[in-house]
């Protein structure tokens, strides 16, 4: 009787350290120290690509963790050189040359990534990047603002998406 006290012990204390290390790295909510551990690579990549002629960086970068969908997420804002298709151009050559591939088209978005008026307002790119599948948006805001954002997301938990 004693012996079987003493192993159920052994065993809800390993069953509780285990659950709250998982629970702690986000296995009940948000990101895992996996998820975050993709930040810097992410933002190497980013950085591996350049930048346009006459882009200019617009404050810091900044980088995260997204809690609610799980995934990390590192970017960076930028003025605008004079022509959006200079700048799609630009990203979309720089990017093949690092090895970053088109997204599948996305069959809850069919119009894609068009303004209102037609116009093409970014694109949407896949790498595998330490074995998660990261996603490169380069986007313009529809709020009339000047700028474009380039920002890299993946997740190891949860899924990730172009912003």
């Amino acid at each position: 009787m004693a012996a079987s006290v003493v192993t159920g012990g052994l065993v809800f204390g390993t069953l509780a350290v285990i659950g709250g290390w998982w629970a702690l790295n986000g296995g009940l909510y948000g990101c895992t120290a996996a998820d975050a551990g993709l930040q810097d690579p992410m933002a190497a990549q980013i950085r591996a690509l350049g930048t346009p002629q006459g882009a200019q960086p617009q404050g810091e970068s900044y980088s995260g963790c997204d809690d609610d969908d799980a995934f990390a997420y590192v970017g960076r804002e930028y003025a605008e050189p004079a022509h959006r298709a200079d700048v799609v151009a630009y990203y979309r050559t720089a990017a093949d040359q690092n090895g970053w591939l088109p997204a599948p088209p996305d069959p809850d978005d069919p119009a894609g990534r068009n303004d209102p008026g037609g116009e093409r307002t970014g694109l949407c790119l896949i790498k595998r990047i330490d074995g998660a599948t990261a996603h490169l948006g380069v986007s313009w805001a529809f709020d009339g603002g000047q700028g474009y954002t380039v920002e890299a997301r993946a997740s190891k938990s949860g899924n990730s998406w172009c912003p």
